[in-house]
């Protein structure tokens, strides 16, 4: 694969996720959208997907760019990873990303392995002693086992999120907003996809867990947050959505527009942060477009 100056991508591909169970409502909110540099318009990669189909359209997408000497940006809308405090609750505070997804994605001291966030919020409430995810729609909280607050003491916000407008915490399930299934289900599918990806030899890293800044030679992998990007294109009067969109359409395609709009190399790089804040993003991730980080 070529190399090429930070920043500089030949294609972007984004998707708009899913964290629902049944696979119908899956298929009619999942969506993936590509542009490639000399494209004018994004366009929709034909589904309809479910996450593992997702999944293994991302690494024939990433495979295929790889053969052609391409660079691919790539993102998910859901969290890459849990604020440090639930990774503490889940005997998981300090170590490595990749090992902490592993361990998560087959079940770590007690916990069950990652699965439907209806029955795997109370498994690991019950394991840390603790109502830390809770629902607050009541039928759901019922359905589910859960309490419809929290009490526990812990932080369930992303240093990222605290001033990024519009995320939410890790450990809320169901209602408007609500991220946590979402999450549950994503990062059990990220491990999946980051396997895949070892096994065919990719040049693949995850930002900014495994670098914090492109390194003009892989593909990047970022989680993204559709709603930051449609803002920042509508503050620069850069929105277009055919009428034929659906609104996971416009999240994924709208983020290929953002990313080519934006100085990547800069985006992209952590490096001029304090040591305390590097080491936060490596565990707890960040979103391609943040911005203010507060120096700690």
């Amino acid at each position: 694969m070529r190399r090429s100056e930070p920043g500089v991508f030949d294609t972007f591909l984004f998707a708009d996720y899913s964290g629902a169970e049944a696979p119908a409502a899956q298929r009619a909110a999942i969506s993936l959208f590509r542009l490639d540099s000399r494209d004018d318009r994004p366009r929709k990669i034909p589904g309809p997907f479910v996450r593992e189909t997702l999944r293994k359209e991302i690494l024939e997408q990433l495979n295929t760019a790889t053969r052609e000497g391409r660079r691919v940006l790539f993102g998910i809308d859901h969290q890459w990873s849990w604020p440090l405090d639930l990774l503490g609750a889940a005997s998981l505070r300090g170590l490595p990303w990749r090992e902490c997804l592993s361990r998560l994605a087959a079940g770590n001291g007690g916990l069950p392995p990652l699965g439907p966030p209806s029955s795997y919020a109370r498994a690991f409430n019950r394991v840390a002693n603790a109502p830390i995810f809770h629902c607050r729609v009541r039928t759901l909280a019922r359905k589910y086992g859960l309490p419809t607050t929290s009490s526990w003491k812990g932080n369930a916000v992303r240093v990222v999120e605290t001033f990024m407008k519009g995320a939410k915490p890790a450990t809320r399930l169901g209602g408007a907003g609500a991220v946590a299934g979402q999450t549950l289900a994503g990062l059990r599918e990220l491990h999946l996809l980051l396997e895949g990806i070892e096994g065919l030899g990719l040049p693949v890293q995850a930002w900014p867990f495994d670098t914090l800044h492109d390194d003009g030679a892989s593909h990047i992998g970022c989680e993204i947050y559709p709603g930051h990007c449609r803002r920042e294109l509508m503050r620069w009067g850069r929105v277009e959505i055919p009428p034929d969109w659906s609104e996971h359409d416009r999240d994924a395609a709208l983020s290929c527009v953002w990313a080519r709009s934006v100085p990547l190399g800069k985006r992209l790089d952590l490096r001029g942060e304090s040591a305390k804040n590097r080491r936060v993003a490596r565990s707890e991730g960040w979103i391609l477009g943040a911005s203010g980080l507060p120096r700690i």
